[in-house]
């Protein structure tokens, strides 16, 4: 079971889509999306949540990885010239500056396969009510209704009425999606998942809406370089911004009364289960530590 961002790294490279019979240039270019992973908060909380509910180590890895795909698929389509036109990430050129746009959106597409296949192996043995409750998930995460639409907000939002409203939806769909799912796939064949669905439905809804506000912040504050990616493509863009819709002290505001909310959803579930004790832990990883750092600036 992945213990350690080393582990994450090893299962990421080890269910590379890339094969021997791969077009040489599109395996290189899997190959270098892979081995540059990130944070790997997704896959964190699919380890966590497996350890603590009992899903075995096999299972919670192709999960976590299928996570990671998703994610990682997500940001080389949204760094794309039609997209953000963005020139780093995560500390080096974005993949269609080293590879050109094609190659881009076919690795992307390659991660994204792969992460559908992953999470169809994790549930092959499991009930089929537990399958269709994946299925349904997944949709909903990743579809026309889920990042897709809100991918969809983010490139229209100059036309609309760029409110901090509006700003918080967008952030929800595009944020909110991945992160939901790596709270609550984990939790399928347990009977947390049923018995916890809306209490972690609003944690996903306050850590994502925190995490991107704090995100936002960096975006127009932060020099280029010292965030991994590009900063500034939102204002350059007229893209959705909560510091720029409301401003930084009223934006670290907001970010307050998010954490707050998402501590209350942590404290209820611990109370009832010594289980959710790792979203706790989360909390503070994730969340709490990054906004402590916003403070002090």
């Amino acid at each position: 079971m992945i213990e350690n961002s080393e582990e994450v790294a090893r299962v990421l490279s080890a269910n590379n889509p890339g094969e021997a019979t791969t077009e040489p240039v599109l395996c290189d270019a899997l190959a270098k999306a892979v081995s540059n992973p990130g944070r790997m908060v997704r896959a964190g909380l699919v380890m966590a949540a497996a350890k603590s509910h009992g899903l075995e180590a096999a299972t919670a890895e192709q999960l976590a990885c299928a996570l990671e795909y998703w994610h990682q698929a997500s940001l080389i389509l949204d760094d794309l010239p039609c997209m953000d036109d963005a020139e780093l990430r995560r500390g080096l050129p974005c993949l269609h500056r080293t590879y050109g746009e094609s190659t881009a959106i076919l690795t992307a597409l390659s991660l994204i396969n792969r992460a559908y296949a992953l999470v169809q192996r994790a549930f092959l043995l499991e009930s089929a009510a537990v399958r269709e409750q994946a299925c349904e998930l997944v949709d909903s995460a990743l579809g026309a209704a889920g990042i897709l639409c809100g991918q969809a907000w983010d490139l229209r939002f100059s036309r609309g009425l760029r409110a901090s409203r509006e700003v918080g939806r967008i952030a929800w769909r595009k944020t909110g999606a991945l992160l939901g799912l790596a709270i609550t796939l984990p939790l399928l064949p347990s009977s947390a998942w049923p018995r916890e669905r809306r209490t972690l439905h609003a944690l996903s809804i306050y850590w994502a809406l925190a995490y991107q506000a704090m995100d936002d912040l960096l975006d127009v504050a932060a020099p280029t370089g010292a965030i991994g990616k590009t900063p500034g493509r939102d204002a350059a863009l007229s893209r959705p911004n909560l510091t720029i819709a409301l401003g930084a002290p009223l934006t670290r505001q907001r970010i307050a009364r998010l954490l707050g909310l998402a501590e209350l959803q942590v404290k209820q579930l611990r109370e009832r289960d010594a289980k959710w004790t790792y979203l706790a832990d989360w909390h503070e990883r994730l969340l709490m530590s990054r906004y402590r750092m916003f403070i002090a600036a």
